[in-house]
């Protein structure tokens, strides 16, 4: 009698939410206890007899369960207990086809309990997970926040609804349609997207500044710290610096690298020596979170002060992220430490240089890492000449005098090479992005430079290229897997269609935008 006891007071236990994990024949019912609950509370007028029977058979199944657990050990009534299970096995399929029916009558009532006002019946029906929400329903619940701000289907339709207005908004953007661009983003960041919110904001930039610093403001409150940059942008152009510089070392301070830059640029000119070695800071940080123009002007300092290795270190940063420029002073330092091959690869890159240009014509006449050529020598003493890197006629004089046959089809097959080389390039990833062809619509380019997202989970992701230039890539399915400043070569198809935003010099600067066609390797 006492076994017995225990037994039945532990499935009360369990069945109240206390005590042990309960046992298997208990916990088919724990998933309904809420429904019971409610059905005897506060169940709608219209379900009142569909909660009535879920009740009695909710009790019915709790009663042949207690039996149960009371005889389940005892040999002499296993019949009874059979029995007993028999009958609690149709019990369950009928709570359960209960629990079904009400949650189908609840999906089909829901208008009409919306229609009423009748918030008790509302929230008697979002219990139920299978159910979904229409537009209507949503925009019902979305004037009672924060009532329902908790609820999962609440959150799910508003997840979607919001992702809905972003592709929308993106589209129009890409049409060039910005009112109807603002309008879709503005119903996002209503529905609690913060890429929505801070969308608004940079379209207002153009024209409507102090509603793009209320926008922007709205958008760091909800976690969008590039909003910080957008803000030091913004204060530059309406020539309130000190604020700008606020907000450039919030966005620094979370981890900005372009916000770390800018305030370098900022602090270098100082007059203070403590604010000259603070740049150096913000310089270093914004180099190793990889941001490219940092990487660059670190390598530069390096090289300057000799520091050839960590020189060369950051200069190949730079230029695996876009940053071309760096090919000539990585050719020059791998031209002093007679690495010729990685000389020659850079220098070859950097042809619009007279330096880089003699140094070329040095190596085809002496054949340094190249095969001596007499012809290349003498372009290459003739391009550095015309670029006033040095008078460099009597190079080009020597160099006529060993012109042979055979280094004329040398040089020709050389010259050929690399132009199939480059046109298989352009082929596979389009021209190099430049300040004419972004302005083109439905034309291939290659962008080449570093990635980030203004939130974790947005629909693009902006790349900052060579000389700073910003695009705006349209690529959900790209975007979710983009981390940080991540060095990036892609493939994209031109819009034609700008942004115009607030520059880092209080200026606007147009940021063009792309579709994501490929990644390029």
């Amino acid at each position: 009698m006492i076994r017995r006891t225990l037994l039945t007071l532990s499935a009360f236990l369990l069945l109240s939410g206390c005590g042990e994990p309960q046992p298997p024949e208990f916990s088919k019912l724990l998933a309904y206890q809420e429904l019971k609950s409610r059905c005897v509370t506060d169940a709608p007028e219209s379900l009142q007899v569909e909660c009535q029977q879920f009740v009695t058979d909710y009790d019915r199944e709790h009663e042949l369960l207690s039996k149960m657990a009371e005889i389940h050990e005892d040999e002499h009534q296993e019949q009874e207990y059979i029995d007993l299970a028999s009958s609690e096995a149709l019990l369950a399929l009928k709570v359960h086809a209960n629990e079904k029916l009400i949650a189908k009558q609840c999906q089909t009532q829901m208008p009409k309990i919306i229609n009423s006002n009748d918030l008790n019946s509302v929230d008697f029906c979002l219990q139920f997970s299978e159910n979904t929400l229409t537009l209507k329903e949503y925009n019902y619940l979305q004037k009672f926040a924060p009532r329902f701000d908790n609820n999962p289907q609440y959150l799910e339709y508003q997840a979607k609804y919001a992702s809905e207005k972003i592709t929308e908004g993106l589209r129009a953007m890409n049409e060039g349609k910005k009112r109807e661009a603002i309008e879709a983003f503005k119903l996002a960041s209503d529905a609690k997207d913060p890429e929505g919110t801070y969308l608004v904001g940079i379209i207002y930039e153009e024209k409507q500044i102090k509603k793009a610093i209320a926008w922007h403001k709205k958008a760091v409150a909800q976690g969008v710290n590039l909003s910080n940059v957008n803000l030091a942008r913004l204060y530059l152009r309406i020539k309130l610096p000190k604020q700008a510089k606020m907000y450039y070392t919030q966005a620094a301070k979370g981890g900005n690298a372009l916000a770390q830059y800018r305030l370098f640029k900022m602090d270098t000119k100082s007059k203070s020596k403590k604010s000259r070695k603070k740049a150096q800071e913000w310089l270093r940080k914004s180099a190793s979170s990889n941001y490219p123009q940092a990487q660059y002007i670190y390598g530069l300092q390096m090289m300057k002060h000799k520091e050839f290795t960590k020189a060369q270190e950051w200069l190949q940063k730079a230029y695996d992220n876009g940053m071309l420029d760096a090919a000539f002073f990585l050719g020059k330092i791998y031209f002093q430490e007679e690495s010729y091959e990685k000389a020659y690869g850079m220098l070859s890159r950097a042809t619009d240089k007279g330096e880089a240009n003699f140094m070329l014509a040095q190596m085809f006449e002496k054949g340094l890492g190249v095969k001596r050529n007499s012809v290349l020598a003498y372009r290459y003493y003739k391009k550095a000449h015309e670029q006033n890197h040095d008078n460099h006629v009597a190079d080009m004089k020597r160099m006529q005098r060993k012109l042979t046959k055979k280094d004329r089809l040398a040089a020709r097959y050389i010259g050929t090479k690399a132009a199939k080389k480059a046109k298989a390039t352009r082929k596979r990833c389009g021209p190099l992005a430049n300040e004419k062809n972004v302005k083109k619509a439905k034309k291939n380019i290659h962008i080449v430079g570093v990635a980030q997202k203004p939130i974790k989970s947005a629909n693009g992701f902006i790349v900052y290229g060579e000389h700073e230039r910003l695009y705006y890539i349209i690529a959900p399915e790209l975007a979710k897997n983009i981390t940080p400043y991540q060095s990036i070569s892609i493939k994209v198809k031109t819009t034609g269609k700008a942004m115009r935003i607030s520059s880092d010099v209080g200026a606007l600067q147009s940021v063009y935008q792309f579709l994501h066609l490929a990644t390029c390797k």
